[in-house]
């Protein structure tokens, strides 16, 4: 069974409403399509899902897990509350009943309302049977590691859901806004920083059950793993005592308790990853539908076939299918 972590949707009526009321700086072209500010038109893919359904029938591409546009769940300053959770946990349920089987459902989280975060979260689990969540790299204006969101984390962790990590911006990008470096560059970064915050943090060593699943390879982490070493390892001149505080082993330690997608966007990437954290901590992810993404696999599938068969199998589906329960 061949499993995909990461795809994006909203349904048509959620974005009409979207658009129809100018949220988050969406507009109408006059040819009828759906401006995404700062990007221009939004891929019709996100919402219109049959030429995608075709394409993950002729990869083989059994099951696709699907969340919002994370822009949707948390941007500089802000992220969604329970309202919000609700209407893109909705839009996500409606994707996956017209899917044929094809995909399962990713909550959006109200990390703008920590206090009823855990109380949407088992709504949205409950009511239209999502296999995990989705989180942006920051919560608004709280890092991830913030108490206010430990509970969150418990009720995942306890529920064993997954937890799919996708970049979102912490603070607005002026300098990063040209050239499409916010998504090429600066993202993978906020991945690094997030994550590295929730190792230093502690946040990671008390939930070490929590299923966390990081987009695009994990962004620069993998490559920094023994920078965040150095910087815990540090004897004397460049001593932190925080690095130390809340935390009991090396922070590359704590790899051993992440996934790490696929879209990665080369092959040479993609084999360096799965040599770095090894092959049974990456899972296959395209970020279907983007073209700044590995839509139908076309780095992947090559790269992996350069793989040995296990590898391959552990991938492309094992792995998600037994945390999955498949």
């Amino acid at each position: 069974m061949q499993i995909d972590v990461h795809a994006h949707v909203l349904s048509e009526p959620y974005l009409d409403r979207v658009v129809r009321e100018g949220a988050f700086g969406f507009q109408r072209s006059e040819d009828g399509a759906a401006l995404m500010p700062g990007y221009g038109p939004l891929d019709p893919g996100v919402y219109r899902h049959e030429e995608r359904l075709a394409r993950l029938a002729e990869t083989a591409i059994d099951l696709q897990l699907v969340g919002p546009l994370i822009n949707f769940v948390a941007w500089p300053g802000g992220a969604a509350g329970v309202e919000q959770g609700r209407a893109l946990n909705q839009s996500t349920a409606e994707c996956v009943a017209g899917s044929g089987g094809r995909f399962a459902g990713l909550a959006a989280l109200a990390l703008g309302e920590p206090d009823h975060a855990v109380e949407e979260l088992r709504r949205a689990v409950e009511e239209h049977g999502f296999v995990g969540a989705v989180t942006g790299t920051y919560a608004g204006d709280r890092p991830l590691d913030h108490a206010s969101l430990e509970p969150l984390w418990t009720e995942i962790e306890a529920r064993e859901l997954l937890l799919f990590m996708h970049p979102s911006s912490a603070e607005p990008t002026p300098l990063w806004d040209e050239y499409t470096l916010a998504v090429a560059l600066a993202w993978p970064n906020e991945t690094a920083r997030a994550v590295s915050r929730l190792i230093f943090a502690g946040t990671l060593e008390r939930h070490p059950a929590l299923r966390l699943v990081l987009a695009h390879g994990g962004g620069t982490l993998p490559f920094l793993r023994g920078r965040l070493n150095l910087a815990y390892a540090a004897p004397t001149y460049e001593y932190n005592p925080a690095c130390h505080a809340q935390i009991s082993k090396p922070p590359a330690d704590y790899f051993d308790q992440l996934l790490f997608d696929t879209a990665v966007g080369a092959a040479e990437s993609l084999h360096f990853l799965i040599d770095s954290v090894g092959a049974e901590r990456v899972v296959l992810g395209t970020d279907d539908p983007f073209e700044i993404a590995d839509t139908g696999g076309r780095v992947a599938f090559p790269a992996l076939q350069e793989r040995p068969a296990e590898e391959q199998e552990r991938i492309l589906g094992s792995t998600l299918a037994g945390l999955l329960g498949l």
